[in-house]
Formats: structure tokens, sequence, C-alpha cells
């Protein structure tokens, strides 16, 4: 597995400094703004100690800077080019997406293995998506017919994909390293600050700077409604390719009344043959 973290090599204690001093903070008082100790604070931007994954998630979101920016560039230089008029949390060119997964799985020949994260796992994922400590607690495997690309494994909760996605499928994603790729009525699963959420998709980034997903379901649609996303929420999105299914549901009622109706037909031309 790849490593996601290596603070000797990165720039997060200066990074810590410099955005909170933007942002005419004490120490004290980003420290209950964000329900982090002052002295935790301190030690942070002394390169003392490391913060966890949950706190570095909480930066970004706070500052609106992509968790690899923090840990990786001069964000001094970069914001100084790029607003000049003040830091406002959004004013960095690079958003919360990345184009390649924080982390991967390879085998020994190094294919990418497919991670699988079941319901149980999804809040944990939604934190540790990038902590290799975390990856490497979740299932790992491979198929035939699934390579050239990243793959995930997402097992589905709910009745808002229904029929087509039915509550504890598996559904298979391909990772998607650009937003602007997302094609319009696909499949996706999108891993966003409010969660892990398995829908249609419908890409109105250029138009209108947002995301649409949208339900299946009919039956439940009232507890379903289109939700909007913003490009800088969402963490990760896979593509859907593959549905594995333990469901088989019987046909519906359309279909039965058409097999009625066969075998009347079969058992009236019986009669009339007997009768000829």
């Amino acid at each position: 597995m790849e490593n996601f973290f290596n603070f000797a090599d990165m720039s997060l204690p200066k990074n810590l400094k410099f955005l909170r001093k933007k942002r005419g903070k004490t120490q004290d008082g980003l420290g209950t703004e964000l329900g982090i100790g002052r002295t935790t604070l301190a030690n942070y931007e002394a390169g003392i100690s490391e913060p966890n994954v949950e706190n570095l998630l909480t930066f970004s979101n706070y500052y609106g800077v992509s968790v690899d920016d923090l840990l990786s560039k001069n964000l001094e230089q970069l914001i100084g080019a790029n607003d000049p008029a003040g830091f406002t949390g959004r004013g960095l060119p690079a958003d919360k997406f990345n184009g390649i997964p924080r982390i991967i799985t390879v085998d020994q020949k190094g294919n990418d293995n497919i991670v699988y994260v079941p319901v149980k796992a999804r809040a944990g994922y939604l934190l540790g998506y990038g902590d290799s400590e975390f990856m490497e607690t979740l299932p790992t495997f491979r198929l035939p017919g699934l390579s050239n690309a990243t793959y995930r494994m997402f097992e589905v909760e709910g009745p808002s994909m229904a029929p087509n996605v039915l509550h504890g499928d598996k559904l298979i994603g391909e990772w998607v390293d650009n937003l602007d790729k997302v094609r319009d009525n696909r499949v996706y699963i999108i891993v966003h600050k409010g969660g892990v959420a398995v829908k249609r998709v419908i890409n109105r980034i250029q138009e209108r700077g947002k995301l649409y997903l949208k339900s299946d379901t009919i039956a439940h649609r009232h507890e379903f409604p289109t939700l909007e996303i913003e490009p800088d929420d969402i963490k990760e999105i896979w593509y859907g390719r593959l549905k594995i299914s333990s469901d088989f549901t019987e046909p519906a009622e359309v279909y039965h009344r058409i097999a009625n109706l066969e075998t009347d037909v079969m058992e009236l031309k019986r009669v009339l043959k007997g009768d000829a």
C-alpha cells in the first residue's frame, strides 16, 4: 500500500501558522472555533506533533484548501500571488477534489486491488479515505476484466436507487480523475463532505457550478429529493461499472399477466384440437 503522509517532507506547520494569521485568528480563538486545544494547535504549527486525519479534514474544510495543498505546497507564495486582496478561504486555485485517489493497494505484481467499503465502514471511510492505517482494515480483491484503471466497491444502503440498484447490492466504481468527465444520467458513487452517495448525476459544473444527484426510486421519491453538490465538497467520485447483487426478485406483475395469458392460449389450443 502507498504511504499517504510523510510530514518530514511537507510544509504543514508553516501552512497552518500562515493560514491562521491570514484569517486574523489567535491560537486561542481558532482553537475555540474548531474545538481543538490551543496547545495542540501550537504543537502542530511548531511541527512537534502531527494532526490526525479528522483534524486535517477540519483544517481543509475551514480554510477551503485541499489536504494535499496543506501538506505539500507553500501556501504563502500561492495565496500571495493569487489572492492579494486578502485570503477569503476560497481564493486558492486547487479545490478538494484530487486527480488521483489518496490511497491505493496493489498485489505482488503491482496491479491495483479493488477496495471494498461496506455500509458499516462508510463513516470511517469519509474521514479515513486518505489514511493508510484505516484503508488497510478494508477487504481487497481482484476481478477478471477490471484492469487498467483504479476501482473501488461500495455497498448500497436504502431504496433510493430501486429498482435499478437495490439495498445490499455492491457497486464497483471506476475512479474519475476529472469532474468534467462526469456524464449526465450515469450512476456514480460520490464521496462528499455530507457522506457517501450512490446516485444518478447531472453535470452542470460549467453552466451553474454544481452537480445534481438524482434518485431512481418512484415509490420513495418524496424521501429522496435531488441534491445540489458544490465541486469543492467532493472528495472522490467513482463511475458505476459493475453491480453485484444477490436479489432474485420475481418478475413484474405485467410479466405474470402475460405468462398467464400465454398458458390460457395454450390450453385453448389444446381444447380446440381435442374438439377437432
